[in-house]
């Protein structure tokens, strides 16, 4: 049978996850170019893309070296 790997299916869902980010920014960029203003909304979406794709898919391919670069960071930004 032709079943994906789950190797195969993490990259499958990396690849849909840059291309949702990119289609997102693209939305953002041009509602600031037509208002002027950013949407909370597409800057909440792209933050909850990013995230999914950067960090969760970062711990679920390689734990080890996610590992690594969570001790790497520094801690939470305060917002004032």
């Amino acid at each position: 049978m032709n079943k994906p790997t789950p190797e195969q299916i993490l990259a499958a869902a990396k690849t849909e996850l840059a291309r949702a980010l990119q289609l997102l920014i693209a939305a953002r960029n041009r509602e600031y170019r037509e208002t002027g203003v950013f949407s909370e909304t597409l800057a909440a979406a792209i933050a909850i893309i990013g995230f999914v794709r950067y960090d969760l898919m970062t711990g679920l391919v390689s734990p080890a070296e996610a590992k690594t670069t969570a001790a790497k960071l520094p801690g939470p930004a305060r917002i004032q």
